[in-house]
């Protein structure tokens, strides 16, 4: 019976739809992916940091 669900799965050939879809999702999977690799994070000065304020203590 395994081996009949097995060839059933392996027979059925995606929609257009789904491969569009899945397509579409990977493409934006990847843009997003590329976005965090190269655009530096929000707030990343190139100024040291303020010492007197990292040594103050409350």
């Amino acid at each position: 019976m395994l081996t009949d669900i097995d060839r059933a799965i392996g027979q059925s050939a995606p929609a257009p739809r789904e491969r569009w879809f899945d397509l579409c999702f990977r493409l934006i999977i990847l843009v997003l992916a590329g976005l965090w690799l190269f655009v530096p994070p929000a707030g990343d000065s190139r100024m040291p940091p303020d010492v007197k304020a990292a040594a103050t203590q409350r």
